[in-house]
C-alpha cells in the first residue's frame, strides 16, 4: 500500500468497526495482521469451508454471493466498498462459511487470524467481541426489515393484486449475469518391568471401545515430564514476573499444556469461543490460578511413573512430541503457509492419546523397547488390537472431553492418514510430514527401530499442500524434500535445543 503506520492508523479510525479503538490498540492490531493484495475476480472466501479469518477491505470492491443448492445457481447478496469488514462470524463461531466473497476489482485487504485476537490483551479482545455482536445484531435487524418488506408487498398479502402472465412478460427487469469464476483462491535404561501384553479384546464387542472411551473421558490428569516440571516450579511460587517464560515452559510438555487448556475450557471460565492456545488460557483463567493448579498437579503427580517407569520410552515420547511441533512450525514458515490453528500446539498434542492409553493400560507401551515387538512394526494396529482404540482415536476423545476445537481433534484423528481428513487438511498435512521427518531423524516412539532411509516423497500430504497452496504445484517435491531434510540436519541442534531429558 505504501502507507506509513500513522496513515494506516488514520485509515482504520475511519472504518466503523474500529471507531472505539485507540492508537495504541490499533498499533498492536497492525503489528500482527497481514496485508493482502488481490486481483479482480479472485475468490477471497469460499463457501462451506472452515477457514477462520476476518477481513477489512482497505481499498477496492468485493461481492458477497451464495450458491443455491437446488440448481447450483450463484446469487449475488451484496457489494462491499472500502472500509467494510467481512468474515467476522468465523471468529465468533466455529462454523463453515455461509457465503462466498469475490473481488470485483483489484483490492487491498487486512487479514485477521483468530490467534491474533485470542492472544491479545483481554481489553482488546472484549472490544473485538463487542463489535462482532453489534454487527450481527444490526445485520439481523436489517434481515428482519427486508423480510417484513418482502412479505408486505407479496401478492398473497394484497387482496386487490392480481398477477397475470402479461404482467410478468412486460417486466423490464434484467437478469443479473452470473458471477465470474475466480481465477485463484487465497489460502491461507529403564526401571520398567515389561510384562505380557494386556488381553486382546474382541473386535466384535463394541462395548470394549465404549468402555475405553469412557475411561479416557474421565481422566483428569496425565503424566508430565519431570525435568520440565522442575524447571517450571520456581515460576509457580509467588508473583510470576516472566509470563512469557511460563507459557514457553508449559508448551514444552503435552500434559501440562493439556491441563492448561482444560482449565481455560472448563465451564467456570468458558467463553463464547473455545480457548485454543496456552497464552489465551493464561488470560482467560488468570496467571495466579494457573500457577496454583500446575503447582498442585506437579506435587501430587511426582509418584506417577509414565510408561510403567520406562525412562527410555518416556524420553522418546516427549522428544518426539516437541520435535514434531518444531519441525511443523519450520515447514509452515518455509512454505509460507497460513493456518487457522496454532501449528506448534497441534504438533505438541498430536500424540497425546498415547498418554491417555498409558494412563489406563500402563503395561502396554514398555513393549516398544523391544525392536521385535509388533508395536514397533505397526503401533496403531497393535493399539487397536490390544486396547480397543488407537492413540489417534484416544487423543480425539481426550480432547473432546475438555472442549478442544475441532481443528485440534482432526489433527489427532488423522495425522497418520491425512487422506481421510475432510476439514483442517492443511494443518493435518503439516503435522503428518513433520512426523515423517522426525522419524527419519531418529525421533520416533520406538527407540531401537532403525531409521528409515527413504524420504517422505509419496505422502498424500503433498497433494493437500498443492491443492491449497497453488504456487507449490510448480515445485519439484523430491528436490524440496531433499533440501528441507538437509536443512534439518544442519540446524538439528536448534531443533533439539533444551531437550536433554
Amino acid at each position: 500500500m505504501g502507507f506509513n503506520l500513522d496513515e494506516q492508523i488514520a485509515f482504520l479510525k475511519k472504518v466503523d468497526f474500529f471507531e472505539n479503538f485507540d492508537d495504541h490498540e490499533l498499533r498492536q492490531f497492525l503489528a500482527v495482521t497481514k496485508w493482502l493484495k488481490v486481483a479482480a475476480d479472485t475468490l477471497i472466501i469460499k463457501e462451506n469451508t472452515m477457514e477462520r479469518v476476518f477481513y477489512v477491505l482497505v481499498k477496492g470492491e468485493v461481492t458477497v454471493f451464495k450458491t443455491l443448492p437446488e440448481d447450483n445457481r450463484t446469487v449475488e447478496l451484496t457489494t462491499l466498498k472500502a472500509g467494510s469488514c467481512f468474515g467476522e462470524m468465523s471468529l465468533v463461531m466455529d462454523v463453515k462459511r455461509t457465503a462466498g466473497v469475490i473481488a470485483r476489482r483489484d483490492s487491498f485487504l487486512l487479514m485477521v487470524e483468530p490467534e491474533i485476537i485470542s492472544t491479545s490483551n483481554v481489553f482488546l479482545q472484549l472490544k473485538f467481541y463487542k463489535r462482532f455482536c453489534e454487527i450481527m445484531v444490526s445485520r439481523l435487524i436489517r434481515a428482519n426489515e427486508r423480510m417484513a418488506s418482502t412479505e408486505s408487498t407479496h401478492p398473497a398479502l394484497q387482496p386487490s393484486a392480481q398477477v397475470t402472465p402479461s404482467v410478468v412478460k412486460s417486466s423490464g427487469a434484467k437478469k443479473k449475469p452470473p458471477l465470474p469464476l475466480p481465477n485463484q483462491a487465497i489460502s491461507t535404561c529403564d526401571a520398567a518391568t515389561i510384562s505380557t501384553l494386556p488381553p486382546m479384546p474382541s473386535r466384535k464387542d463394541i462395548t470394549v471401545k465404549k468402555a475405553v472411551h469412557r475411561k479416557i473421558a474421565e481422566l483428569h490428569d496425565l503424566p508430565f515430564n519431570r525435568v520440565i516440571a522442575e524447571r517450571l516450579l520456581p515460576l509457580l511460587r509467588g508473583e510470576c514476573e516472566n509470563t512469557l517464560l511460563l507459557a514457553d515452559l508449559v508448551q514444552l510438555d503435552p500434559a501440562l499444556s493439556w491441563k492448561t487448556l482444560q482449565l481455560g475450557n472448563s465451564s467456570f471460565y468458558r467463553r463464547s469461543i473455545p480457548v485454543t492456545t496456552v497464552p489465551h488460557a493464561l488470560i482467560t483463567v488468570g496467571i495466579k490460578h494457573i500457577q496454583e493448579t500446575l503447582f498442585d498437579l506437579i506435587n501430587t503427580g511426582r509418584q506417577k511413573k509414565p510408561f510403567n517407569g520406562s525412562k527410555m520410552i518416556a524420553r522418546s515420547f516427549w522428544r518426539h512430541s516437541i520435535i514434531v511441533a518444531r519441525i511443523a512450525t519450520t515447514l509452515r514458515d518455509v512454505l509460507r503457509l497460513s493456518t487457522n490453528i496454532d501449528i506448534y500446539l497441534a504438533g505438541l498434542l498430536h500424540d497425546i492419546g498415547i498418554l491417555a492409553i498409558d494412563a489406563i493400560e500402563p503395561n502396554f507401551y514398555p513393549h516398544l523397547a523391544d525392536p521385535q515387538s509388533e508395536l514397533c512394526s505397526n503401533l496403531t494396529l497393535a493399539e487397536s488390537t490390544y486396547i480397543g482404540v488407537d492413540h489417534c482415536e484416544a487423543g480425539a476423545v481426550l480432547g473432546e472431553s475438555i472442549g478442544l476445537p475441532e481443528m485440534y481433534l482432526d489433527v489427532m484423528r488423522f495425522h497418520h492418514d491425512p487422506n481421510m481428513a475432510r476439514t483442517n487438511q492443511l494443518a493435518i498435512a503439516l503435522i503428518h510430514l513433520a512426523e515423517l521427518f522426525a522419524i527419519r531423524h531418529g525421533c520416533g516412539h520406538c527407540p531401537e527401530t532403525p531409521v528409515p532411509s527413504a524420504l517422505p516423497t509419496d505422502s498424500f500430504a503433498w497433494i493437500i499442500i498443492q491443492e491449497q497452496h497453488r504456487s507449490f504445484c510448480d515445485v519439484n517435491i523430491e528436490k524440496f524434500i531433499e533440501n528441507f531434510d538437509n536443512e534439518l540436519t544442519k540446524t538439528w541442534s536448534s531443533i533439539t535445543d533444551g531437550l536433554t531429558f
